[in-house]
């Protein structure tokens, strides 16, 4: 055992220096750490919405004053009265004209208006008049698209204005409205009953604008600021004759702060408020948009209400929340109510941030006795109020009220009227409404064709790839990065040649460099929008410091058009659209991520009046120019992710960064539905969500929503895992590939229905209540919808895990299962939910009964390769067994020809004749078209028609029929058609039996031409004769091919299996020389088979030459061969023998080593025993902690300064806010405070004084030991440590070697490496002897002989593998072939095939 006092000394004073450095660490690391904290709690994590970072209503000045007026309000009840009253009203030409006074400001003067158009759609307009300056009055012109007509001839209205009230009875005396003179109070009246109320809470305020005031003590008035304005705001009448009425105080009146930013308000308060009440209305909806439920929520108590007003205000929240009142991109403030037989709505046209309140109350009274005492006109469909009322509470910043009343009373009276005034949704291009494929980012024009390559290899059609920002050359829209897409325009065309699109961004934000042409040249044109104080506004974007185009300049409009011409956007071709991004503005270091509300935009608006109008603006210039960049034009393709009333003119839009969870998935239906009612039908969600890593699971379930949905387009952030269809493993890759491939079937019904909306504003995916508008039970149902007029019913299964689930049926009719033909049936009375099967490769679609669906079963690479692809017809038979009716429309797809009267719209009818017979029917819908005001419209004469007139109705699927027929034919036809009979059940079995399969009836091949009027009779009595019909398909197919492919036999070269899809698609497939592939006239390929063939036996002949030359030279190659083998046998039995020998030598070897390792561990053992043997392993314990704990807080030092760094580099409210530059900057003092930041500078007086003395022990004690000191200590070996322990303390006898004749650190380098040969053979032999003790043993410390044997059976293992390798090569090269060596690798260098093919 060692003991050494002097040692313990030294380890003691050890570990008490390690504690005090600890102790010095640890008061760092608490403060690193509680930096950390910081930043954790203040930037939030990805997976949720920086709520901070978007006010609530509470921090909205304008919005806490009204709310606090109605809370005033409600809490004086009857008491409660409005100081608004009208005077001198008139009635002329068709408009109600008034005076409307604030007693609380009789000096201040307001003007109403009623208008009344000839649609029915009546207007109410009040305005300041004579104020101080004009309030916003333009929102409406931007929303309209064309100017209202008035009914100006005042015959046509009875018009009654007394003194307390007026009533003017409008639209043939079905409509009324009355106005209570004192207080103001407008209700309108439909049939007599009451159905919209303004006022009628006392709400309506208009802040007029006014001069700064300041309170005078002592008196109950005012004083003002603006001696030039003594009048402008001054109190006349006491503030007790309006109790509550007036702010308690002006906070936010003048100026308002956020986040640290301020809004000066030079205007002053200029806000809006109005209640507007639905009276025996339950169910409200509209105003998009946000994530939250299809029939609005309250906001001011009740159950799952809301805390906070629905806000109006576009914004770039990314990840934000489901089931939320909160603003995000777009907003359109049109709401409508609806219950039982009537719906009814209000448009508020306002550019500028509103808040919405939405509380609910019994219905009064008085509302449902007159309704049924009231006398009703014969043809209503109102089924009287309900028994709750909806109350809505609007707030508006700024801006005119300019509200247009909608009185229905049906759903779709709504649709037609309101997108009659603001525009309806054009029909797109066809390609438009296919698969899009889109991701943050591909990276290259390599990486773009290979996604191409990889969705036809995987038969995965889609018609759309996108680039996101990193196209852009620094993110300078419109300028290519030539490193990653040096030819943008060879990979449109390769795109092209494919049938399919490119579609790029371009953002609003341009990139402030003086070098930029499009920064410069608005500049010069004076486009750019300004700071109050005029200067050029500037912000923070994806292009750094950034300018945004005033684009409410008319300057701007045509300048942004010629941005798109061919010359001036290089790189883009007639096949390349547009995606609008960042629109609402998103301006990263701006309030809310957005543009300051004192920006100056045309005209000297503040952009306050104007915010949500801007994005819809862009939109429209971007589709402008795409259509005015070539001739003749081509219909336009823009996404827009910001919009306002009127942008469904103008393109499509998604609902934006959502995330890929389920309940974003849940939340995409009431989103798109709520978009859908509110003019904006053409949207869409990032199927698998733009944020996270969705499992296989939702992604299924995410792409079988996203079939349905009117866009269809699949993203993914930059961050997330490439997630393309081709990517999945089976089943899943099938699964989604399904549901593509359906989406593309049903085309020709989504596009009937993009048709239909364009005619008439329905929406193209359709909520329960515009279906069922009577049915109560439905009113609230969002999760579920009908796709246009096909009949289609889906819903989407959106909980993980599910297979099966609910779906609500209204009526009684059959449904039957798309997929599986199983039919259900709806109870007699309607409103019940069906059970259906829903496992993970199903989509719960089912088929109302009495409705026809147009289809294409035949799927191409894209969709404008089908145009001449035969349609099949699914016909849902009715209740009765007897009925059904559909439609199809058909146009080229891309050319505004549609406008010209060239296209093809037809309705198809299945309707009883001559008793038991069916009769199938196609007519022309041209008369219901013609009544839009199309052109001239001939249905088989049209150039269109022309064009596809041998297209047929090949396939039709009646499903539900009782019976089979006897005779199926064309009426004109002498033959009859083939068809297949398979029994089931019929639409008349009744609801018992539903569940099961329908009966089924195939018509093969019924060769109806699409553009042709014909009938087709079903005769359940007569027999005939017919042709069997051709099975297209199967004489494609050829035996030499798998399944759904065709063979091009390619004469006189090698042929190839195409997919049945790529025949006939209007592209010369490769593998096709012959051209057989395309036979239908869509394309003509020339005949490459004789050019290759000749070039194939070209390339054959010269390789036989070269087999003839080399037969003879192959012969000596073998005899060698044989020659070399005998030579090599001789090796192996040589070397066999080396390796016996060397394995006995080192058998011996193990056997001297284990013995001398035996007693070497003993000795190590009673060593490490000692009790100085864990005191030292303890300290080097202790030491490593040490080190490794500040190695690890100087790496969160580090990695904290990096993050800060890149904070302050690229400042962005998307990740980060004020407080983490108040974070960032607190931490940088820390770190010079304690000495860990290399930045800090020494002040000069600081510099120049000397250090303060301090002792000795003081200096010592705080002195940290270096990381290599602390290493040092800590790779000590304790046994040599204790080996060598009496050189270290003391003349005490040696314990060791490791200590001794340490006269090397005095010899001359020179001469050392014979030194310490010399003192290894000396130090050897006094360890033998025992003069001294051998190093002690240790993983790096070995005694001398122990050594050498190790060294030596090292070297014995090494001899044997290397002699087993040689074995092994030896006897490989006996195994060689020289005969096949000499023909596959020797012949002329290179590897030629046996059987030689391509």
């Amino acid at each position: 055992m060692w003991s050494s006092p002097t040692f313990a000394q030294q380890s003691e004073s050890a570990t008490r220096r390690s504690e005090e450095t600890m102790s010095r660490l640890r008061l760092r690391a608490l403060a690193a750490l509680s930096v950390l904290l910081t930043l954790i709690l203040i930037v939030e994590p990805v997976s949720a919405v920086k709520r901070g970072d978007f006010k609530t209503c509470d921090q909205s000045g304008f919005c806490k004053r009204n709310r606090a007026l109605a809370d005033r309000a409600s809490e004086a009840k009857s008491t409660w009265t409005s100081p608004y009253a009208i005077d001198n009203p008139s009635f002329a030409k068709g408009t109600f004209t008034a005076g409307v006074a604030n007693a609380l400001f009789p000096d201040i003067h307001f003007r109403l208006e009623l208008r009344f158009h000839q649609d029915g759609v009546a207007r109410v307009i009040m305005d300041e008049v004579g104020g101080l300056r004009q309030r916003y009055n333009e929102a409406a012109a931007w929303a309209i698209q064309t100017t209202p007509v008035l009914s100006v001839d005042d015959g046509e209205f009875k018009v009654e204005i007394g003194k307390d009230a007026s009533s003017i009875n409008y639209t043939g005396g079905k409509h009324e409205v009355r106005i209570e003179h004192q207080p103001v109070k407008v209700t309108f009246f439909r049939d007599g009953e009451p159905h919209i109320v303004l006022n009628e809470r006392g709400l309506l305020n208009m802040e007029h604008f006014r001069v700064k005031t300041i309170p005078k003590e002592g008196d109950e008035e005012l004083v003002i600021q603006d001696e030039q304005h003594p009048g402008e705001s001054t109190i006349i009448v006491k503030e007790e004759a309006y109790p509550g009425f007036l702010p308690t105080s002006e906070d936010g009146m003048w100026e308002e702060t956020f986040n640290g930013k301020l809004d000066t308000k030079p205007k002053g308060p200029e806000s809006l408020s109005l209640d507007i009440t639905f009276p025996g209305y339950e169910h409200v909806y509209g105003i998009p948009q946000h994530a939250s439920s299809l029939s609005l929520k309250q906001t001011r108590g009740g159950e799952g209400a809301y805390t906070d007003p629905y806000r109006l205000y576009n914004l770039d929240v990314f990840e934000y929340d489901v089931d939320s009142e909160m603003a995000i991109y777009g907003s359109i403030p049109l709401m409508k109510a609806h219950r039982a037989g009537s719906t009814v709505a209000v448009f508020l046209a306002t550019g500028s941030e509103a808040w919405i309140d939405i509380t609910k109350e019994p219905t009064s009274k008085s509302t449902i006795s007159s309704f049924r005492k009231s006398k009703k006109p014969s043809n209503s469909t109102d089924l009287g109020p309900a028994a709750t009322t909806t109350t809505t509470h609007w707030m508006t910043e700024s801006g005119i009220l300019d509200l247009f009343i909608f009185l229905g009373p049906s759903p779709l009276t709504i649709f037609d009227q309101y997108t009659a005034l603001t525009g309806r949704t054009p029909l797109p291009q066809l390609f438009a409404i296919a698969y899009h494929q889109c991701r943050w980012n591909y990276q290259s024009q390599t990486d773009v064709l290979d996604v191409q390559r990889r969705f036809d290899e995987a038969d995965i059609p889609f018609d759309v790839i996108w680039l996101d920002i990193e196209y852009a050359d620094q993110h300078q829209y419109m300028i290519w990065d030539r490193r990653n897409f040096p030819e943008p325009e060879v990979m449109q065309d390769e795109l092209a040649e494919r049938g399919r699109k490119l579609v790029a961004i371009i953002d609003p934000h341009i990139k402030r460099n003086p070098e930029l042409y499009i920064y410069k040249e608005a500049q010069d044109l004076d486009i750019l929008s300004k700071t109050l104080d005029g200067k050029e506004l500037e912000g923070w974007c994806w292009t750094g410091s950034s300018a945004w185009i005033d684009f409410f300049n008319p300057k701007s409009w045509e300048w942004w058009i010629e941005q798109f011409k061919f010359e001036k956007f290089k790189g883009s071709t007639k096949n390349l659209f547009v995606w609008n991004d960042m629109n609402e503005p998103s301006i990263f270091n701006g309030p809310e991520i957005t543009m300051q509300k004192d920006a100056v935009h045309y005209g000297g608006w503040e952009h306050r009046d104007v915010h949500n109008i801007g994005g819809m603006i862009y939109q429209n210039v971007t589709a402008q120019g795409l259509v005015q960049r070539e001739d003749p034009p081509r219909r336009p393709f823009v996404l827009t992710r910001a919009f306002y009333a009127g942008s469904q003119r103008f393109g499509a839009m998604w609902t934006g960064d959502n995330l890929g969870t389920w309940h974003h998935l849940a939340s995409t239906v009431p989103m798109l539905l709520t978009n859908g009612i509110a003019g904006m039908t053409f949207s869409g969600a990032d199927v698998g969500g733009f944020f996270g890593n969705p499992g296989p699971e939702m992604m299924v379930r995410w792409y079988q929503l996203g079939a349905f949905s009117p866009f269809f387009r699949a993203h993914g952030h930059l961050d997330t895992k490439r997630r393309e269809p081709y990517l999945f493993d089976q089943p899943i890759q099938g699964y989604i590939r399904d549901a593509i491939r359906l989406r593309y079937t049903i085309i020709p019904a989504m596009y009937t229905a993009f048709y239909e909306a364009s005619l008439t504003g329905i929406p193209i995916l359709r909520p329960q209540y515009v279906v069922f508008p009577d049915d109560a039970k439905g009113f609230a149902i969002d999760d579920q919808f009908y796709l246009g007029s096909s009949g289609f019913l889906v819903k989407p299964i959106v909980d993980e895990g599910a297979t099966e689930t609910s779906i609500y049926i209204a009526d009684n009719q059959p449904y039957y299962h798309y997929s599986t033909h199983d039919i259900h049936f709806g109870a007699a009375s309607g409103g019940s939910y069906l059970k259906i099967a829903a496992p993970l490769e199903s989509i719960p679609a089912l088929l109302q009964g009495g409705t026809i669906l147009p289809r294409r079963d035949l799927v191409r690479r894209s969709s404008i390769l089908t145009w001449r692809d035969p349609i099949t017809l699914v016909v849902a038979v009715d209740l009765e067994g007897k009925s059904a009716v559909g439609s199809i429309y058909l146009d080229d797809g891309e050319s505004f020809s549609n406008e010209k009267g060239e296209y093809i719209y037809r309705e198809l009818t299945l309707s009883p004749e001559n008793g038991k017979n069916l009769v199938l029917k196609s007519r022309s819908l041209h008369s219901a078209a013609s009544q839009q005001g199309l052109a001239p419209y001939s249905p088989t004469e049209n150039a269109w028609a022309k064009k596809i007139s041998d297209v047929v109705v090949r396939e039709i699927l009646i499903l539900g029929l009782a019976s089979k027929p006897s005779c199926i034919k064309r009426v004109g036809s002498n033959l009859g058609l083939d068809f297949v009979w398979s029994d089931g059940v019929a639409s008349t079995a009744g609801r018992r039996r539903g569940g099961k399969k329908a009966s089924k009836l195939v018509i093969k091949d019924a060769g109806a031409l699409i553009i042709e009027d014909w009938d087709l009779i079903l005769d359940f009595a007569v027999e005939c004769r017919f042709t069997p019909a051709i099975d297209y398909e199967a004489a494609l197919q050829s035996p030499e091919c798998d399944g759904g492919r065709f063979l091009c036999r390619n004469e006189g070269h090698i042929p190839a299996c195409i997919l049945r899809s790529r025949f006939n698609d209007g592209i010369c497939d490769p593998d096709c020389c012959d051209g057989s592939d395309e036979t239908d006239g869509k394309t003509q390929c020339a005949d490459r088979c004789k050019a290759m063939g000749a070039d194939h036996r070209k390339k054959t002949d010269e390789e036989a030459r070269k087999r003839r030359v080399g037969a003879s030279v192959r012969n000596d190659y073998i005899t060698f061969g044989a020659k070399e083998r005998k030579r090599l046998e001789a090796d192996v039995e040589r070397i066999e023998k080396d390796i016996a020998k060397l394995e006995a030598r080192e058998a011996a070897a193990k056997a001297s080593l284990d013995i001398m390792e035996t007693a070497e561990a003993g000795d190590t053992e009673r060593k490490k025993n000692s009790v100085l043997f864990r005191q030292i392993v303890e300290m080097q314990s202790a030491i490593k902690a040490l080190r490794l704990q500040r190695s690890s807080l100087e790496g969160h030092v580090s990695e904290l300064s990096g993050i800060l760094s890149d904070l302050s580099r690229d400042f962005n409210p998307n990740y980060q806010d004020m407080a983490v530059l108040g974070a960032s900057r607190a931490f940088k003092e820390w770190q010079t405070l304690n000495g860990e930041s290399g930045e800090a500078v020494e002040s000069d007086e600081a510099a120049a004084s000397p250090p303060a003395s301090a002792p000795a022990q003081a200096e010592d004690a705080d002195k940290d030991l270096t990381d290599s000191e602390l290493q040092q200590l800590e790779d000590e070996d304790p046994l040599s440590l204790i080996d060598s322990l009496a050189s270290r303390v003391g003349p005490v006898v040696p314990a060791g070697v490791s200590s001794i004749l340490k006269i090397e650190d005095y010899l001359p380098s020179a001469w050392r490496p014979k030194f310490d040969e010399y003192k290894k053979h000396l130090l050897d032999l006094l360890a033998r002897t025992g003069i001294v003790n051998a190093p002690g043993p240790s993983s790096d410390s070995d005694r001398p002989e122990l050594a050498r044997a190790r060294a030596a059976q090292s070297a014995l293992t090494e001899e044997i593998h290397q002699a087993n390798q040689k074995l092994a090569g030896t006897r490989e090269a006996i195994a060689r072939d020289w005969g096949r060596d000499w023909e596959w690798k020797k012949l002329d260098g290179t590897c030629v095939e046996k059987d030689f093919g391509e």
